[in-house]
């Protein structure tokens, strides 16, 4: 049998063998047809999608996430690829949608099995063409070493030291510029051969650049004591942006006067605040404010809304002031407002509204009306136990029993009668913010809807409740004229709409107080004669007129106010490198003019009476007769006097600056820097209506200023400025004041020495110090010209001589005229050291500083009588030192980039004292001003109460008429008599020496959670014990009188009221009759108090929409809050809120609570 031949090779075996052949041709066909069977079963996929202003790279991404397809290019060509995609697709393949998207790129694709590959585009060659530009600044100076590519290659040139550049392209190509510390610009060619480039800092960047008189440092460089703050900080439901500035800012120390809506000029205003506190004895202490460079009013700062800040600065000793001269003695305030972006095409929206529910931070509590009768009768008993009482058991019954209607026997409680438990208000805000490389714009508009407490009666046909709307509107331009000139315009207006009671708003809760419970009702309804529609007011005869009806008092009249303030400023920039690098001119002029109007109206209160007892009211029909106790007028009028009120006032400045910036030596040209700023100003305003001559003056002021530095090796740097100005309230020898601050800082933690271990946990120390001094010719307010005598319109009188009816006028001195008179002078040292630890997690930051005030003003008081002067003269009397600290801290610290933290502490500490004053020589050495504080009371050291008769009998008060339970005084000289030689220096200042402050900001995720506390200390008032009183004039009686007061059942030394009596407490208890002696007041220890508080001032829970959702909305990011601002306060003192000090029956600090969103798209 012959043996089959074995194959060797793979051919030999297939085609070799044929059988064999066949079969294996088979079974490829049957695989080939079944494969094609399965991709024809396989669809191409098709995909429904919508791009909006995509990039590529994020194309590609949706793609790679949302399908089988895996993307392979190179990411930073394409990153550079500046075409955006906008564009729907339904059911297309991806082929069809790159095609579409890479359309006009330099890009192409190639698809295989489920592998894209992007590639460049091999393009055909293209003539190219020449483009040349210059690269600056935000200021116009020239960028050398700016990085200048083609966008989407590596191909590019760098600017020279004056920073111009030529770069050959295709008319296709766009240019990529970029330089460390400035964003990236990406410029488009659009035929030009000519293009100029304007590089804006990065954020980090611009949060290295402090804000300081006229122009900007970098923050490392900065010499001065300067204090900035984020405008987040100073959100609030308030409409007041002052009332965030205690506690959040070192340095200032102030306080919360009242709540009242609608302050119109800066005298109504609910805040205080001052710079390293008061230092002056008579002369103006408010900081200046600068809103964009410009001179503004409190009032003006105090409507701005935060959201317009870009930023807030508070410039607090000499060497940072000294440029302002006059105007920046008692430190500056600067603030600017936002400014538009660079982006073309780009516009941010953003909205906000905020419902604001308010109410008072504390009530002052009193008794009701059956106690009120119960307590008068005990007081009258307590000093003539044989006297009748006033009200009997059975109208102490009745008063307020269901069994008669209410106006029978009244039981006011005027509080709740006069006031509302709470007002609703509303805040609306709009900005827009926008631009392109040549016209940059920011708008924004805010309205504020406020409203007061008082309630209206329903007969009134108007309504008394306080009504006000501010509008307020920004608008800031910047355009660009060329590479180098730009042209700044910013206009602002304030318009504020009042409507309220005729009557004194602040003084509406002390008419509460001040009207008796029981004796009236608020109104009655009409009788038989007197039915016919008008408001019957209750009272009582009271000598030739009527008791006090608060009700009548607030429903009687209204008024209606406006005030606007409006501010046009133009600015012109030329930087001048091209004549010397680094040169940059400045000129600008301003308006401001503000204007105020009022007009009122009112009619005369009908006023009623009915006693019920006595014939008023029949008790068996409910029939009652009132009997008319005084005729009134229903018809609207204005009063014969202040029924209206008009005033303006117009401010122009006209600035001209000239600044210049140089840097060379080093590698990085950090080796010498220099700066120099000359600034020349000129002012003038006036006013109206006119007063008098001297008030008819246009006001003027001129003033020049320079401020050179230098820096060696960028950690040592040394300053000096000046100011030189003139003053017209001086005579032509003193009218000029020369006012110079040296100062200079070392940053330690650049020193070698510092390197290695130890600036692990210190990465910033910087120490430096300043002196310097600045005048101050806001002295006095009156009179103006302190060098010119003065004579006024006197009194007139009646001619002596017997049967002449001859009206006799006189004239009166208003001033001297003193030409000695000068400018009072500020001289201050400062030493400040700030830190940073632990790779700035922690910042810590402190100023110590003294002031010492030269030549202040007061009124010279030792004069000999018979020299017979009209009124005290006016001359440089004496000297102030102040003394004091500034600390700061913050710690932020980000845990994940969904967690982080910011917390904030400030400290201030201010105690000013008298160091050299000319006083009277007859008075006792511990009453001389010399060496207290500027705002220390003089008074009596109360000791306690008396006990007994015998203590009494034994003590230097024995036979003036006092009884047990009456203050006892000390006999400080012990001549054996309480007289005004045993007053005393007593208590703290009624300004705080103390202030502080904390806050902190949580993010996790979508919620942020902010909290702020402020305190105070050392800070003392008095209770004025002739206003409280029970039953004196109709006072109420307070409920801790009533709680704590002396009886002979409780003989408690020291409680809050002595021994009670229907007569003014100070027939007893004489040395509380602040007003007793002519020359000064004189208090007691008994009445004074310690203002020392800690109050929580926010709190506010905020939820951000998450990204994907805002992304579907198409909203940059959608805000929700609730905020709670003063929710509570901490304090022993319980009368009232004890930051209003004596002031109790202030209309009340609010506390409010709020529902509110931001919107930005």
């Amino acid at each position: 049998m012959k043996k089959k031949p074995i194959c060797y090779t793979f051919g030999e075996c297939i085609f070799g063998n044929v059988r064999f052949l066949k079969r294996f041709l088979s079974l490829l066909s049957l695989f080939i047809i079944g494969n094609i069977g399965v991709v024809m079963a396989q669809e191409v996929p098709k995909f429904t999608v919508a791009f909006k202003n995509a990039s590529l790279t994020e194309v590609f991404d949706y793609f790679g996430k949302n399908s089988d397809y895996k993307f392979t290019y190179n990411s930073e060509n394409v990153k550079n690829e500046t075409k955006k995609i906008t564009e729907s697709f339904k059911n297309v393949t991806l082929e069809q949608i790159l095609a579409k998207c890479l359309d006009g790129t330099r890009f192409s694709f190639e698809i295989v099995n489920k592998n894209v590959v992007i590639t460049q585009r091999k393009l055909a060659d293209v003539k190219l063409i020449e483009i040349t530009g210059r690269v600056v600044d935000e200021n116009g100076n020239p960028v050398p070493g700016a990085t200048v590519l083609i966008q989407g290659t590596t191909n590019g040139v760098v600017t020279n030291m004056d920073g111009y550049y030529a770069i050959n392209v295709r008319p296709t190509d766009a240019l990529r510029v970029s330089f460390i510390g400035y964003k990236t610009s990406i410029v488009e060619l659009k035929g030009k051969t000519k293009v100029n480039v304007r590089l804006n800092p990065e954020e980090q960047k611009l949060d290295e650049v402090q804000v300081v008189a006229f122009g900007k440092q970098k923050k490392e460089s900065v010499t001065s004591a300067i204090t900035t703050i984020r405008p987040m900080d100073l959100k609030s439901s308030s409409s007041d942006l002052t009332s965030a500035l205690t506690g959040k800012i070192a340095g200032i120390i102030g306080w919360q006067t009242g709540g009242a809506p609608g302050a119109l000029t800066e005298e109504e205003m609910n805040t205080k605040f001052y710079i390293r506190g008061i230092s002056s004895s008579n002369g103006a202490s408010e900081p200046l404010v600068l809103i964009d460079g410009v001179e503004s009013s409190r009032l003006d700062l105090a409507r701005m809304a935060p959201e317009d800040i870009e930023s807030f600065s508070v410039l607090k000793d000499a060497s940072a002031t000294a440029m302002y001269g006059a105007r920046g003695a008692n430190g500056v305030i600067i603030v600017t407002t936002k400014k538009g972006k660079k982006e073309a095409g780009s516009v941010y929206t953003s909205v906000r509204y905020e419902a604001v529910a308010s109410m008072p931070t504390d009530k002052i509590e009193v008794v009701n009306p059956q106690t009120y009768m119960r307590m008068y009768n005990e007081a009258l008993l307590a000093r003539n136990p044989g006297a009748t009482p006033q009200y009997s058991l059975n109208r102490i019954e009745r008063t307020g029993s269901k069994d008669y209607p209410s106006w029978v026997y009244p039981a006011n409680d005027w509080f709740k009668i006069l006031f509302k438990d709470y007002s609703v208000n509303h805040r609306v805000g709009v900005n827009v913010r926008g631009g392109s490389e040549t016209v940059q714009y920011y708008a924004s508009v805010n309205y504020v809807n406020d409203q007061g407490m008082l309630k209206t009666d329903r007969l009134n046909q108007f309504d008394v409740n306080i009504k006000n709307s501010t509008l307020s509107s920004r608008i800031n331009l910047n355009v660009n004229l060329s590479s180098g000139i730009r042209m700044l315009v910013n206009a602002s207006i304030n318009y504020d709409k009042y409507h309220g009671t005729r009557a004194d708003v602040q003084s509406a809760y002390a008419y509460a107080f001040n009207a008796s419970p029981v004796n009236f009702a608020p109104t009655y309804p009409g009788d038989f004669e007197y039915g016919w529609p008008h408001l019957r007011f209750g009272s009582v005869r009271k000598g030739l007129g009527v008791a006090l009806n608060p009700y009548a008092q607030i429903q009687s009249g209204y008024q209606d106010r406006s005030r606007y303030s409006a501010t046009t400023k133009i600015e012109y920039i030329h930087n001048l490198s091209a004549l010397l690098k680094g040169l940059e001119l400045r000129a600008s002029a301003s308006l401001s003019k503000t204007g105020y109007e009022m007009n009122a109206f009112e009619f005369s209160p009908f006023y009623y009476t009915m006693d019920a007892e006595n014939g008023g009211y029949d008790f068996e029909t409910g029939e009652h007769t009132l009997t008319l106790l005084q005729n009134g007028r229903r018809t609207l009028q204005k009063p014969f006097q202040g029924g209206s009120a008009s005033t303006s006032s117009t401010q122009l400045v006209y600035e001209g600056r000239l600044y210049h910036t140089a840097a060379w030596g080093g590698e990085d040209a950090t080796l010498h820097q220099t700066s120099l700023t000359a600034v020349f100003q000129a002012l003038q305003a006036n006013s109206a209506p006119v007063g008098d001559l001297f008030s008819s003056f246009e006001q003027r002021n001129l003033s020049f200023s320079m401020r050179g530095s230098y820096g060696f090796l960028d950690r040592y740097f040394v300053e000096a400025s000046f100011g030189y100005n003139g003053s017209e309230r001086f005579t032509k020898n003193n009218r000029m004041g020369f006012f110079p601050a040296i100062s200079g800082a070392w940053i330690i933690s650049k020193e070698n020495f510092m390197q290695g271990g130890i600036n692990k946990w210190v990465s910033f120390l910087k120490l430096r110090g300043s002196w310097g001094k600045v005048g101050n010719d806001g002295i006095i307010k009156e009179p103006r010209f302190v060098y010119m005598p003065e004579i006024v319109g006197g009194p007139s009188y009646m001619d002596t001589e017997p049967g002449s009816q001859q009206q006799l006028y006189r004239k009166e001195i208003k001033n001297y005229g003193d030409p000695d008179v000068k400018w009072e002078v500020s001289e201050q040292l400062n030493l400040g050291l700030e830190t940073r630890f632990f790779k700035d997690i922690l910042e810590v930051n402190l100023d110590l500083y003294q002031e010492i005030r030269h030549n202040i003003i007061e009124q010279r008081v030792t004069i000999p009588a018979q020299v017979g002067v009209e009124v005290n003269p006016l001359d440089n009397l004496g000297k102030i030192r102040a003394r004091g600290l500034d600390l700061s801290a913050k710690v932020q610290h980000s845990f994940s980039n969904d967690f982080w933290i910011i917390l904030n502490g400030t400290f201030t500490y201010n105690k000013a004292v008298y160091k050299e004053l000319e006083e009277a020589k007859d008075k006792p050495y511990w009453q001389l001003k010399t060496g207290y504080e500027l705002s220390q009371r003089v008074g009596y050291i109360a000791e306690g109460l008396f006990r007994d008769q015998a203590e009494i009998d034994n003590s230097p008060q024995a036979n003036t008429g006092i009884m047990p339970g009456d203050i006892r005084y000390r006999d400080v000289d012990g001549n054996g008599v309480i007289d005004v030689n045993d007053a005393v220096h007593i208590g703290f200042p009624e300004t705080p020496r103390m202030v502080y402050g904390f806050s902190g900001f949580i993010n996790y995720k979508n919620w942020e959670f902010n909290f702020s506390f402020q305190g105070s200390g050392k800070r003392g008032f008095f209770i004025n014990p002739k206003a409280l009183s029970p039953f004196v004039d109709d006072h109420a009686m307070l409920k801790e009188i009533y709680e704590s007061h002396w009886t002979e059942k409780n003989v408690d030394n020291r409680p809050f009221w002595p021994r009670l009596s229907v007569q003014d407490i100070t027939v007893y208890n004489k040395q509380e009759d602040w007003a007793a002696n002519n020359t000064d007041d004189r208090r007691s220890t008994y009445f004074m108090r310690e203002c020392s508080f800690l109050r929580c001032t926010s709190l506010e829970l905020a939820y951000n929409l998450p990204l994907g959702l805002r992304k579907k909305l198409r909203m940059q990011n959608v805000k929700f809050f609730a905020r709670a601002n003063n929710p509570f306060l901490i304090s022993n003192f319980k009368l009232w809120d004890v930051e209003l000090g004596g002031d109790g029956f202030n209309y009340p600090i609010q506390k409010t609570y709020a529902l509110g969103v931001n919107i930005s798209f």
